[in-house]
């Protein structure tokens, strides 16, 4: 009985904020941030960032270790997704990794336990962390690959913004300590408990269907990644590495102080960016949704500043956040381009996002590990200078030779009629409703019934339903944000599939099945 009202309760709660499951992506943001800058979970005794590293290469490795493994086994992987009980399980068990990495501090089992057993079982949390959080990652990938690009883009925004204000929140929190010079006890309580929050989010989108998340969901696409999408993991894989082993470089040599105050800058400047980002999804015609132009000046920007900073030097503070801004904006956009990859293709976000984004993870960790113990090693030398253009060559050739802006765009060329292209998704309008028009009722279910019998795609459906509603191509056109050519196309196959010749046919059809209700 508890249990039925609880989930009714979430029900409601889901009901009224359809977006709240989508958090989820925002709540793994704010604790990643907590992870890599050691804002709440280091004590007193720590001088620099070699723990900040540590746990930073473990959590990313093996989050991105079985993200790719994930990838290989994807419709087990996406059954296992569907278990709420399985994602929660997922979170807890990165709740207690965290809880270890507390309670083998300095001022609590760390004075008790000899420091080899220490070192082991940092390194053992860290990895049981990275495992369970790998769960949340590829649940938020599900998520967030049902829906239509807009709403991608506003919602990751959302998320974005959200763990910036809960990372604030947590360091504003009162500095109580249970013990002189440990975590204080609100920090810690965030640490532990951030990532099981996120993973109750997410389990929330199965308490009912909302207009967000696309009807069709299904994929149907488990073939190998495409030539584009191999270029993609390798530019995105080596634009990691490169980028994260600068900010590494930095976070090593620095204070903790000096860590904090860099963390706070780029999360401030990552909000604006989600503002910016949250307008364009809202107001932007689609025609200036160009994500090739976002990618190439990112990478552009991305070479310039690194072949520069010999001058300035690799630990100055506002070029090493700058940096560390270009990969934040690469971040975003790489999460929306796959999400828009997988609801364009009708493929699997566990396929693809394990590969892609898992190798983004994995390319963090070795870039984190260059920083720390290469890098830092040639600062102040003249192999400073000769490393630091080598990485500039290395990220100039993957982006501009191996995926260019043009192979980008590749990326979304329709390969059948059951694909729309990406400018036709784009014009969808956020606050477009149009999946729920004429679908209640007898009218409704007939639509359903004759689009799933007949193999209509998602598109073909919703042109299909303005057609029996009495809409003409260019009303039609108008009403689902499409070109009038991409109207016709669709009709075209609509009437192919039902065996119809004219409207007052297919309307006839519709009628016939709507009598028989």
């Amino acid at each position: 009985m508890a249990t039925g009202r609880i989930q009714s309760f979430f029900a409601k709660l889901v009901t009224t904020c359809p977006s709240l499951p989508y958090m989820a992506l925002g709540l793994w943001l704010a604790w990643s941030f907590i992870v890599s800058s050691g804002t709440v979970w280091l004590s007193d005794t720590e001088i620099n960032g070699t723990n900040i590293g540590v746990l930073y290469i473990m959590i990313n490795s093996f989050t991105g270790i079985v993200c790719v493994l994930a990838s290989f086994f994807s419709p087990r992987v996406e059954k296992f997704l569907k278990r709420s009980k399985a994602i929660i399980g997922s979170a807890l068990i990165t709740s207690f990794g965290c809880f270890v990495v507390i309670i083998i501090g300095p001022y609590y089992l760390g004075g008790i336990i000899p420091s080899a057993i220490i070192k082991s079982a940092f390194f053992i949390a860290g990895a049981i962390c990275g495992i369970g959080m790998a769960a949340v990652v590829l649940k938020c990938a599900e998520l967030y690959s049902e829906l239509s690009p807009r709403r991608a883009i506003l919602y990751t925004a959302l998320s974005t913004m959200l763990a910036g204000v809960t990372y604030f929140i947590v360091i504003s929190l009162p500095t109580w300590r249970p013990i002189l010079g440990g975590p204080s006890l609100g920090g810690t309580l965030s640490f532990i408990v951030l990532p099981l929050i996120a993973g109750v989010l997410a389990t929330l989108s199965r308490l009912g269907r909302h207009e967000e998340a696309r009807d069709d969901f299904s994929p149907q696409n488990r073939g190998g990644l495409s030539t584009p999408l191999l270029k993609l993991f390798v530019v995105v894989f080596v634009f990691a590495v490169v980028t994260v082993s600068v900010r590494a470089t930095v976070v090593e040599v620095s204070s903790i102080a000096a860590t904090f105050d860099n963390t706070r800058v780029i999360m401030l400047l990552r909000m604006v960016m989600a503002t910016v980002f949250a307008c364009m999804a809202i107001g932007m015609d689609a025609e200036r949704f160009v994500f090739g132009k976002i990618y190439a000046v990112i990478m552009a920007c991305a070479v310039a500043l690194i072949a520069f900073l010999p001058i300035v030097g690799v630990s100055h503070f506002m070029m090493n956040a700058t940096i560390t801004l270009l990969a934040n904006i690469f971040d975003f956009v790489l999460w929306c381009i796959l999400a828009f990859i997988v609801y364009q293709k009708h493929g699997s976000s566990t396929k693809t996002f394990g590969i892609i984004y898992g190798g983004y993870m994995l390319g963090s960790s070795i870039g984190w590990i260059a920083g720390a113990y290469v890098l830092t090693d040639f600062m102040g030398t003249s192999l400073e200078l000769v490393s630091l253009l080598v990485l500039a060559f290395v990220v100039f050739g993957c982006a501009f030779v191996l995926f260019s802006e043009k192979e980008f765009d590749k990326l979304f060329l329709p390969k059948s009629e059951n694909e729309s292209s990406l400018d036709d998704l784009l014009r969808e309008d956020i606050y477009t409703s149009y999946v729920n028009d004429g679908k209640k009722g007898k009218f409704g279910q007939a639509i359903e019934d004759l689009s799933a019998s007949h193999k209509l795609s998602k598109r073909e459906k919703d042109v299909f339903r303005c057609l029996a509603m009495g809409y003409d191509s260019a009303a039609i056109s108008k009403k689902l944000s499409v070109s009038w050519n991409t109207v016709r196309t669709h009709t075209g196959n609509v009437y192919n599939k039902l065996g119809v010749h004219s409207r007052q046919e297919l309307i006839g059809l519709v009628d016939a099945l709507v009598q028989k209700k």
